[in-house]
């Protein structure tokens, strides 16, 4: 199931800030308690299916693509979770995370991400984050892209990277891979295959092509005036089946099923970014953003 919104801080200020540079964020991984497997916790309709694995081992083997576990004690502390694996031992080059999205539509992406590797089994302490496209076999290393973990959720961050330009605006799958570039763990010694590595808060966000609208359901939705003092009109087609509305604490402020020209009221609430989405009758899920103030 698609996870739109959760109540993670990292990603209610990803979207704050997103917004104010009218960046849009493609997909996200925030692992939340009480939901957190591979799929996606945030996404444009395009993504919506995507999915965080871990692979390392040889090809044709079972310990070749890893599922990751879900534990607590994410970036943000516990009951907040974060993907997990073992098994990186001799992983130099050959080990890493990977999730993939498509952009069509899209340019100026930016990666954001937190990793950690430490504790009683210390995992790898030395990355490096690549990228390749849909077809090709080659990994190519993104500028700016070195990591070094250590045993918290502060050393090993990634804020706002640029991706390539190769990758926008891409209607096939891109591909992110966190790849090991040393058998150096956190401690100093050598990973072990009790070694542990985590990953969280995993984040791809990009800027509309100039020429493309905004809202990737225009001619469906529109929301007007934006912004607005909190009484506004949501004009919709008769495929939208439910509207709710989210604060960018994820936190869910209103929820309709829509008549057309449905008329809302947040004068209540605070003034502010508000994300309202989009429920169709064929369970597509998609978003977009308006002003209260």
């Amino acid at each position: 199931m698609n996870k739109i919104f959760t109540s993670i801080v990292f990603l209610a200020l990803t979207l704050f800030a997103n917004t104010l540079f009218a960046q849009d964020t493609l997909v996200g991984w925030t692992f939340p308690s009480g939901d957190a497997d591979s799929i996606v916790d945030v996404s444009i309709s395009l993504n919506s299916s995507r999915y965080i694995s871990a692979q390392y081992g040889t090809w044709g083997l079972t310990s070749y693509h890893s599922i990751p576990t879900y534990y607590t004690n994410g970036s943000q502390g516990a009951p907040d979770s974060a993907a997990t694996a073992v098994g990186w031992d001799n992983g130099v080059d050959s080990s890493y995370w990977m999730v993939k999205f498509k952009s069509t539509g899209y340019e100026n992406l930016k990666l954001y991400s937190k990793q950690s590797s430490g504790g009683s089994n210390p995992g790898p302490r030395d990355w490096k984050v690549q990228y390749k496209l849909s077809g090709t076999t080659v990994w190519n290393d993104i500028t700016g892209g070195t990591v070094v973990c250590a045993n918290n959720w502060t050393s090993g961050v990634i804020n706002g990277l640029d991706i390539p330009t190769a990758c926008n605006n891409q209607s096939s799958s891109v591909s992110i891979r966190w790849v090991m570039t040393s058998n150096i763990n956190t401690g100093g010694g050598t990973v072990a295959a009790t070694g542990i590595a985590k990953i969280d808060d995993i984040v791809v966000t990009g800027t509309v092509l100039s020429g493309v609208e905004l809202n990737e359901y225009e001619n469906m939705v529109k929301v007007y005036p934006n912004p607005n003092n909190g009484n506004f009109i949501v004009e919709n087609s008769t495929d939208v089946k439910q509207i709710r509305i989210f604060n960018t604490i994820g936190k869910c402020v209103y929820e309709t099923v829509p008549a057309y020209g449905e008329k809302m009221n947040l004068s209540g609430f605070d003034n502010g970014i508000y994300i309202i989405q989009i429920t169709t009758t064929e369970n597509d899920l998609r978003t977009s953003k308006f002003i209260v103030e």
